[in-house]
C-alpha cells in the first residue's frame, strides 16, 4: 500500500478464524504482501505497518489452520480411543459420563485435543471415571458475543447453551472452565482512542461476566467447581523490536493487561468463582528480570510469551501475528487450573456405568 493513502487497517478479532470463508482472499493477500514489502518504516507509520502486516500473517495462517485443524478433527472423529471423551457443542453426549464443561474464547479449544480443557480431564480422568469434556469455546468471543450473537455456538449463544447443558445433565456436572474477557479490550490499541475504548471495553466486560457467571451459579448445584482463568500477555513479543513506540506500547499493554485481570478477579470473587492464575504462571509482568535465549538477553515476560503462545518472535521487528497459547501453554495452562481445582471428586448424584 503507497504510503500517500493514508489508509490504515483495522484488525479483527485477536482468535484466529476456523473457517475459510472468514479469511482473506488468497491473491488479496499477495497483494497486501507485495505492497506491504514497499512500505516505509517512518516513526510516524510504525503502529500501521505492524497492524498491516500481521493482518497479513493473520490470513495465511488463518487458512492453515483450517486445513490443520480439519485433519486434526478427522483423526479424532476416526479414533474409537477418543469416543465418548471429548464431545463438542454440537455433538451428542455419552450416557454414564460425567462431565467437564469448558468454556470461552479460542484459548479453550486453539489446540485441539491439546487445548488445556483436554489436559485437564486427561489429569482427572483416573480419579474420576467416565469423564467428558464438553467443550463450547468459540475463537474471537467476547463476553457480549457469549451471551448473544455468538461466533460459533449453534443458536447463537454459548452462554444459553451451557445453561441448558447444565441443567439437562444435573448431578452430572464435575467441573465448569470459563476464559472469557480479553477479546472484549484486545483491539484498543488499534482504536483512534485506546484509552477510552479500553475504559468501555472493561465496562462491558464486567457486567457481561457478571451475567455470565451469576448464571453458571445458579444453573449448577452448589458443589460443582466453576473455575474462571486471568490472562497472559499476548503481545509480549513486540518488546523484541527495540526502542521505539512498539516497545513503548509493550510496555503499556502489560498494565493495561494486570488491569483486566484485576477487574476480572474481582466479577469472579462476587460470585465465589476461583480464578486460575495464568498471568503468573506465564511470568506475564516480570520486565525485571533477564535471561539467555535465541533472541539474546531479554526479560523472562517475554521469553515465556515467545515460547508458550503461537506468536513468531524476531530480534529488532514485532512479533509475528498470534495470541493463543501453542501446546506447551496450554500445558501451563492447564496446571495453573489444577493448581486451583485441587482435587476432582465424582459429583455425588452421578450414576456411572
Amino acid at each position: 500500500m503507497p504510503a500517500s493513502s493514508g489508509a490504515a487497517f483495522k484488525m479483527p478479532h485477536r482468535g484466529r478464524c476456523r473457517r475459510v470463508s472468514m479469511c482473506f482472499d488468497c491473491g488479496e493477500l499477495l497483494r497486501l504482501i507485495l505492497e506491504l514489502s514497499h512500505y516505509p518504516l517512518s516513526t510516524d507509520k510504525v503502529m500501521v505497518v505492524v497492524v498491516a502486516r500481521r493482518l497479513v500473517v493473520f490470513g495465511i495462517v488463518s487458512v492453515l489452520a483450517f486445513a490443520s485443524t480439519a485433519r486434526a478433527d478427522a483423526s479424532r472423529r476416526a479414533t474409537p480411543a477418543m469416543a465418548g471423551r471429548r464431545s463438542g457443542s454440537g455433538q451428542a453426549v455419552v450416557t454414564g459420563s460425567v462431565y467437564v464443561l469448558a468454556l470461552g474464547d479460542s484459548t479453550a479449544m486453539w489446540n485441539g485435543n491439546r487445548s488445556y480443557p483436554d489436559l485437564i480431564v486427561s489429569h482427572y480422568q483416573a480419579a474420576v471415571p467416565h469423564l467428558t469434556l464438553v467443550d463450547m469455546a468459540c475463537s474471537g468471543e467476547t463476553t457480549s458475543s457469549m451471551i448473544a450473537h455468538s461466533l460459533c455456538a449453534p443458536g447463537g449463544s454459548q452462554y444459553q447453551n451451557a445453561l441448558s447443558f447444565l441443567r439437562a445433565h444435573a448431578g452430572k456436572i464435575a467441573l465448569v472452565t470459563i476464559d472469557i474477557g480479553g477479546n472484549d479490550v484486545v483491539n484498543c490499541i488499534y482504536e483512534a482512542n485506546p484509552t477510552t475504548c479500553f475504559v468501555n471495553g472493561l465496562k462491558t466486560m464486567q457486567k457481561n461476566l457478571a451475567t455470565i457467571v451469576k448464571g453458571l451459579r445458579a444453573a449448577t448445584r452448589s458443589g460443582v467447581p466453576i473455575i474462571g482463568m486471568n490472562y497472559y500477555d499476548p503481545l509480549l513479543g513486540d518488546w523484541l523490536a527495540g526502542p521505539g513506540p512498539t516497545r513503548t506500547l509493550t510496555l503499556n499493554v502489560i498494565t493495561g493487561v494486570a488491569t483486566l485481570n484485576k477487574d476480572m478477579t474481582q466479577v469472579y470473587a462476587k460470585a465465589f468463582v476461583p480464578v486460575a492464575d495464568v498471568a503468573t504462571a506465564f511470568q506475564s509482568s516480570d520486565m525485571t528480570h533477564f535471561v539467555a535465549s535465541q533472541w539474546g538477553r531479554i526479560p523472562v515476560a517475554v521469553d515465556r510469551a515467545c515460547t508458550l503462545l503461537d506468536i513468531t518472535c524476531h530480534r529488532g521487528a514485532p512479533e509475528g501475528f498470534g495470541d493463543d497459547p501453542n501446546n506447551a501453554g496450554a500445558v501451563v495452562i492447564a496446571r495453573a487450573f489444577e493448581k486451583t481445582i485441587g482435587t476432582l471428586r465424582t459429583p455425588a448424584n452421578s450414576t456411572t456405568h
